[in-house]
């Protein structure tokens, strides 16, 4: 089978599981791992996996173990997760002549005009993205909305495409027993985005209204303010905080809850969601998501059908919905069923990466075509490379 060089800049921490889900399930291509960073390793089995968390590769993107490796492995293109570790790949693509194709998920598009100056990665990524997406061969969006806004930042339009991530429907079946009150979920690291303080508002008026509980499970930098906000709100004994759960620990907390609360923002920093990954997996539970009016929510919540959507910020209709779906437990569940048929529908994952495999297969055709017609073409020189090395060639 082809082989492809997929880089993700840390593989693959539990917030980026859908990585390792896309890699696992490629049915006609085989992917060999690049990273800065491996985490998980003991639980997320992938090979082979090349690493290089050096200052050398961090500053200048360039390794000689994996130049050795590209030398030697016949790859067939490079794709790359994220705009921000695509800037590490572009490189590669270059020096060996192939096609480089970027996934976009959602905080690497607003970096492209909004940064943090103070940030080195914020710094690299402005200095090099410009190169990076003129030589995009694809730029693949996780939803529509980062689509149309790479548009607006002046990448072709004919060089995009929406890919949206899917999910392994097997790995999250729907639970057959819902907990009693009612049981509501957050699920996320705790940063800016997820806004999780208006989730927390939002779930303390609903339950001085109806007994209810809120499972609050991940980690991140915000756990000591969200931990404040529930004594300050006097919410303690509803809530719980399981820490960072396992897959399994997961399914079983969307299983058992009525409610996914998503209420994600747009941060400060212009970071927001594309497709919310959770809130595909609680729709695969028959779980309902209640998010917000944010990034690829629309595209993965109908609203009013699936589950239900209100404004970015909006504490008082986020706790209104929430009442709503607590009071009817048998419209929750009927929407909970209309939201596992959505996902069978439009995000099953082995669908997703059979998609994913085309715009390989089409990107690479393109490529083999452009040869053919100019054998004798040079890179170009903003690149600072010369004529591309091919793979098992000697060292120029």
């Amino acid at each position: 089978m082809a082989r492809v060089a997929l880089f993700a800049r840390k593989f693959s921490q539990y917030s980026q599981t859908f990585v390792y889900d896309e890699v696992r399930h490629h049915a006609r291509y085989d992917v060999d791992v690049f990273c800065l960073r491996r985490a998980n390793s003991d639980r997320i089995k992938w090979d082979p996996v090349h690493v290089d968390s050096s200052l050398l590769f961090r500053a200048t993107a360039w390794s000689r173990r994996w130049d050795s490796l590209f030398r030697s492995r016949d790859y067939s293109l490079v794709h790359a997760h994220f705009g921000t570790g695509a800037i590490y790949m572009a490189r590669y693509a270059a020096r060996f002549d192939l096609p480089l194709l970027v996934t976009f998920h959602g905080c690497d598009v607003p970096l492209l005009s909004i940064y943090d100056r103070r940030i080195r990665s914020h710094r690299r990524y402005a200095r090099h993205a410009p190169r990076m997406l003129d030589q995009m061969a694809l730029g693949i969006c996780a939803s529509g909305e980062l689509k149309e806004m790479l548009i607006e930042f002046g990448v072709p339009e004919d060089k995009l495409v929406v890919n949206r991530l899917g999910i392994d429907l097997e790995a999250f079946p729907p639970g057959a027993i819902r907990r009693d009150p009612p049981q509501v979920a957050m699920i996320g690291r705790f940063v800016p985005k997820k806004g999780f303080e208006y989730g927390l508002r939002a779930f303390a008026q609903a339950v001085a209204v109806r007994p209810m509980r809120l499972v609050i499970a991940g980690a991140g930098d915000l756990e000591g303010r969200i931990r404040g906000m529930i004594s300050s709100l006097g919410i303690a004994e509803h809530v719980h905080m399981p820490g960072v759960l396992s897959h399994a620990e997961v399914t079983k907390l969307l299983q058992e809850s009525d409610v996914l609360l998503c209420p994600s923002v747009v941060a400060a920093d212009g970071n927001r969601e594309s497709g919310l990954i959770v809130a595909k997996e609680a729709s695969a539970c028959e779980t309902v998501p209640l998010g917000t009016w944010h990034g690829g929510l629309p595209e993965i919540v109908d609203d009013g059908v699936t589950g239900f959507l209100v404004p970015e910020r909006n504490i008082g209709a986020l706790g209104k919905r929430l009442l709503e779906l607590t009071a009817n437990r048998e419209r929750c569940r009927e929407m909970g069923r209309a939201a596992r048929r959505k996902m069978e529908r439009e995000y099953d994952l082995r669908e997703s990466v059979a998609a994913l495999e085309l715009l390989y297969d089409q990107q690479i055709a393109r490529h083999a075509e452009s040869r053919r017609m100019n054998p004798a073409s040079q890179l170009d020189s903003r690149a600072g490379l010369s004529t591309p090395v091919r793979a098992n060639s000697p060292s120029n």
